[in-house]
């Protein structure tokens, strides 16, 4: 099952003719972090790769995503790198 955290966007968006208030991240799978070198192209920067894996986990367009403000778009990274953080080491440091 998938983990998710929902963020209050501090600047909701408009896209589409609808309004984004908040938004869902859900817990990358492998298979997305394939998809972004795909989706994102060779000659694609980190950051162009950051808004694709934006995109993808939280179901929005990249447009959407380029219109978000840099602090919600902070917050939906950090969300991403929490869930992508490994768990403790044991306390004997074993890995």
């Amino acid at each position: 099952m998938a983990r998710t955290v929902t963020i209050n966007l501090r600047e909701p968006i408009e896209h589409d003719g609808m309004v984004i208030a908040e938004v869902t991240v859900r817990s990358p799978k492998v298979r997305d972090l394939r998809a972004i070198d795909v989706e994102a192209g060779k000659d694609a920067t980190e950051f162009d790769k950051g808004i694709v894996m934006a995109s993808l986990l939280t179901g929005i367009p990249v447009e959407a995503v380029e219109e978000m403000g840099a602090s919600d778009f902070a917050a939906v990274s950090e969300a991403v790198a929490g869930f992508m953080q490994a768990g403790a080491a044991p306390s004997s440091g074993a890995a």
